[in-house]
């Protein structure tokens, strides 16, 4: 075992639940606190602790509870009756982000892998930070509220299907005509099998638990499927986060989603999920940034103004007027756990350069102040005509 770890592990753990805690005050995620934590625990303040096999190892279990959860809390249904009205928002929210992200790493380094991993990058949506700020003002169940929440988890979706694709086509060292074929094969193999398996195989196991006498192992099984296809992902050469994503999408189907969400969340969150972002933290080096501070202070404006723009079209696009379009557009600009999440995941595979990482950091933060400011400002000093 490495020297210090479980005093390392230790204080990760009790400042990174009281950071949390002082974030939530201030209305801000929690994982601003954690990722604060990483910075200063790390090269850029205090170099007390370096991110080593053990810590790495946990942050990768804590990745995957992580979008096992929320796989659980995709609702297929809700998304459906509201996909009308959410549809649009969503994919102005995911094709501009894509493209200005896309464009303004290419035109710089002109490497096509790292430009695919920053438009997803763009993509993603933090609905936590919009959540929260739409509570405190009594909005969240308002259309604009419903259309926010419902985009982002498309969003998201999205997403994580864009970084499959761009993980299972680069996975090899060539990038030929036959590797591509062969990539994208195993890509639909992957969905093929976890869909019939999770349909006929793992939602009747779920639902007839307790005629077996397993009921009360729920979690326990629960967590034996996530890490079950999130190694079927990376056998596949996807990311195991596809596999954990789409394990939860299938036990939320079944009648121990409620449970198995409370029993994930307590393990996850209690540990794994806050070592992942601590982790990222230590890995970043304020001092040691390779980015040029124009590329990200374009990062960051683009990564704002893509989701503004691209949402706030979508919404004109389906009747909303102005106003409203303005603060669907706002609500969807704050990135978070799955921006950090793809950024990290890229970095280990060299797919993107620690600039990237660094620029992922500072976006998250910048949307997560800004973003309630925004969302406040279009629901109390704007004011609607129409609807």
């Amino acid at each position: 075992m490495e020297d210090n770890i479980l005093l390392h592990l230790a204080i990760i753990i009790f400042f990174s639940k009281i950071l949390g805690a002082i974030s939530r005050k201030f209305k801000f995620p929690p994982v601003i606190g954690m990722l604060f934590l990483g910075v200063v625990l790390g090269p850029t303040f205090l170099h007390f602790i370096e991110p080593g096999e053990v810590i790495n190892w946990i942050a990768e279990i804590g990745v995957l509870f992580l979008l096992f959860e929320a796989g659980l809390e995709t609702n297929l249904k809700q998304i459906k009756t509201d996909s009308k009205q959410a549809l649009l928002p969503a994919i102005g929210g995911i094709v501009l982000p894509f493209a200005l992200g896309f464009f303004l790493t290419y035109i710089i380094d002109k490497n096509l892998v790292q430009s695919l991993i920053v438009g997803v990058i763009f993509t993603a949506t933090s609905v936590s930070v919009s959540v929260m700020t739409l509570m405190d003002i009594g909005k969240l169940k308002g259309i604009e509220g419903r259309c926010i929440v419902n985009a982002a988890i498309i969003d998201d979706i999205v997403g994580i299907l864009l970084l499959t694709f761009i993980f299972g086509t680069f996975a090899g060292s060539a990038e030929s005509g036959s590797t591509i074929i062969l990539s994208t094969g195993k890509i639909i193999l992957f969905f093929v099998i976890t869909t019939l398996f999770g349909m006929f195989i793992l939602k009747p196991f779920f639902l007839n638990l307790k005629k077996i006498l397993l009921d009360n192992v729920v979690v326990a099984l629960a967590i034996a499927i996530v890490l079950l296809y999130s190694w079927f992902a990376e056998r596949t050469g996807l990311a195991a986060i596809t596999g954990a994503y789409f394990a939860g999408l299938f036990l939320g189907q079944t009648h121990h989603k409620h449970t198995v969400q409370i029993g994930i969340s307590q393990i996850g969150k209690s540990f794994f999920v806050d070592v992942f972002f601590v982790n990222i933290g230590l890995a970043f080096n304020l001092f040691s940034i390779e980015a040029h501070p124009v590329f990200l202070l374009l990062f960051v404006i683009l990564a704002i103004l893509g989701k503004l723009v691209g949402s706030g079209l979508g919404a004109r696009l389906t009747k909303f007027d102005q106003i409203r379009s303005i603060r669907i557009g706002s609500g969807m600009i704050p990135r978070g756990e799955v921006a950090l999440i793809v950024a990290n995941m890229a970095l280990e595979r060299n797919y993107i350069n620690t600039g990237i990482l660094s620029g992922t950091i500072i976006m998250v933060i910048v949307t997560a102040i800004t973003t309630p400011l925004l969302i406040k400002f279009a629901f109390t000093k704007l004011r609607m005509k129409t609807f």
